[in-house]
């Protein structure tokens, strides 16, 4: 460094700099308002009052105007307490502004419940952002089953919409408790209702929920009897139970004594008066009451289940009979069970035409009309309500025929036949239109595709897999289809297994190969969120595989989401909506 003639010190290697870095103090802010908040206690350079219940409180106008932007128009615009010494502020309380005030100078709130809201109606109308913010966040750690309703009002008149949905997702989480508590009698009709409208709302039953209905209207009988139809009209009376319906529900004087409850009870009866029915007859009155989402694996009597939000296993109610390797599908919440082998024996070859659809609502078993012709190793989907069979064998010979199952008349039909025979295939329904793949047949694997219009009743051919094969899975999402796993056979008809991942644009009518790779077969799949879970199989080591696997396609990612405690035998998994408190 050198001085130039004009004294400045000048670096050696450059002629003159061209930048000057920016150093910050670390304590200049926190030294500043300290600076200010010790001018205001000593009413030093303070130049304006502000006025609430009588008590003057002296601030400066910059710092008014600088954390406040209703002082900050006040102040700077043509307003007459511009010119003036003084403001009084109509309703705002001497505590909220003094709090207030002492947060423009130190950026402190000290809370309590018996204080915030004093603070924040002071800072909602002074539009201070960062006290109401505090004041937000404080009230969102206090909510109790004391205060939920009292805060819940508090936020939806203050427009605090997070603090509102937090305070209301704790009384949907803590129902049944808040219910036995003063808060819930506060309530008004529209909050009641709105609550009863979600499907996660915490409660053992729907007839706990009525019995708690009856409470709410019965504490102020004369003002709230003409909310009964709009509340229970949000209660799932179709989900009670036989005797809850007749004995208890129906001989209830509210319900007696109002023509659309009446309505909504005779709804209930007939739902419960045709069971092979229930399926048309859905509406939201009929949905489970729950935001579960689960995989559901059946296997001979067993029927496990593994919840995705909790990732706990469990168990339904068994199944009336065993069925080994049965072809499951879903349709409205109810999962129907067909085909397969049967006769109390695994190693039995013989296949089944029996089917049976559970109904989570009920936790209960069906037996729906049996198919034409019994299968196993074969395809089931469900498109437009109705059910597909589609090929299979059975202990005899391999099959090319279709069946429908229509759930309005109850009962199978025979639809357009392949053109080949096969089992061991996969299927799934993309776009309105039904995909089958692969499979064996009796000159072994195959790498076949076809594609079914229910509109004209026809099979047409697409384009072949790539690799081909059988007992691989197939899932549709985002309006491609999806191939993993599977295997051909070598020439002494041992499985040799296909790990490539195939994907199909019905667009362009092309399969391409995805660059992640799975070594699984005779594997179960099913779709969540536009994510395809894989589900046990025989894995690389030849043993059944314990893990669930999920394949994201908008990362291209595929990982173990779970390991179950047992191995996952079998391909019959489906995801169904279970009750809160099912197994």
């Amino acid at each position: 460094m050198s001085a130039g003639q004009d004294g400045k010190v000048k670096s050696e290697d450059s002629k003159e700099d061209t930048s000057v870095p920016s150093l910050t103090s670390k304590n200049h802010c926190c030294k500043l308002l300290q600076g200010l908040h010790d001018l205001r206690n000593t009413d030093t350079l303070c130049d304006y009052s502000v006025i609430a219940e009588g008590q003057d409180v002296r601030v400066h106008r910059a710092v008014m105007a600088a954390c406040s932007d209703y002082f900050r128009v006040m102040l700077t615009s043509d307003m007459k307490e511009r010119r003036e010494a003084c403001v009084e502020l109509k309703g705002v309380t001497a505590r909220g502004l003094t709090f207030v005030v002492d947060f423009a100078y130190t950026g402190k709130l000290e809370l309590c419940l018996e204080n915030v809201e004093d603070v924040l109606l002071a800072a909602t109308h002074l539009q201070v952002a960062d006290a109401v913010e505090l004041c937000s966040r404080y009230i969102e750690t206090a909510i109790t089953v004391e205060n939920c309703v009292d805060i819940l009002n508090l936020a939806e008149m203050y427009n605090l919409s997070t603090t509102y949905s937090k305070a209301r997702q704790y009384m949907l989480d803590n129902f049944e408790i808040l219910a036995v508590s003063e808060q819930y009698l506060k309530l008004t009709a529209a909050q009641l209702a709105s609550m009863l409208e979600e499907n996660c709302l915490c409660v053992v039953s729907e007839y706990k929920l009525f019995e708690l209905v009856v409470q709410w209207i019965r504490h102020d009988l004369e003002n709230r009897k003409g909310y009964i139809a709009l509340l229970m009209r949000n209660i799932r009376i179709p989900l009670l139970s036989g005797e809850e319906l007749v004995e208890k529900v129906s001989r209830v004087d509210l319900m007696q004594n109002d023509a659309e409850c009446v309505e909504l009870i005779t709804e209930a009866k007939d739902y419960h008066i045709v069971v092979s029915k229930q399926p048309l007859l859905q509406n939201p009155r009929t949905q489970v009451r729950s935001e579960r989402r689960s995989l559901i694996m059946s296997h001979a009597h067993n029927v496990e289940t593994y919840t995705f939000k909790t990732k706990k296993p469990g168990f339904l109610r068994d199944a009336p009979v065993p069925l080994y390797n049965p072809s499951v599908v879903v349709v409205d919440n109810f999962m129907y069970v067909c085909g397969g082998k049967y006769d109390n024996n695994e190693n039995n070859e013989i296949a089944t035409a029996r089917c049976f659809r559970y109904d989570p609502r009920f936790d209960s078993w069906y037996e729906t009309t049996s198919m034409n012709e019994s299968r196993k190793d074969f395809v089931i989907v469900a498109l437009d309500g109705c059910l597909y069979a589609i090929a299979g064998q059975d202990e005899n010979m391999v099959m090319c025929t279709v069946e429908r199952f229509s759930i309005t008349r109850n009962e199978w039909d025979m639809k357009a036949s392949l053109n080949h025979s096969v089992y061991g295939h996969a299927g799934c329904v993309c776009n309105g239109k039904i995909y089958i793949s692969g499979g064996q047949r009796f000159s072994g694997c195959c790498k076949n595709v076809l594609c079914y219009t229910p509109e004209t009743d026809t099979w047409d051919e697409k384009s072949n897999l790539v690799h081909g094969g059988c007992t691989h899975v197939m899932a549709c999402v985002n309006d491609r289809l999806y191939v993993f796993g599977g295997n051909i056979e070598d020439n002494y008809g041992f499985p040799v297994p296909i790990i490539a991942i195939e994907t199909y644009n019905p667009l362009t009518d092309q399969w391409t190969i995805c660059d992640k790779t799975l070594n699984i077969r005779e594997a179960g799949a099913c779709v969540l969120d536009d994510k395809i879970y894989i589900v046990g199989g025989i894995n690389g080591e030849h043993y059944y595989s314990d893990l669930l696997e999920v394949y994201d396609y908008k990362t291209n990612t595929l990982k173990a989401e779970e390991k179950f405690p047992t191995r996952i035998f079998g391909r019959a998994c489906c995801v169904l909506s279970l009750p809160q408190y099912a197994g």
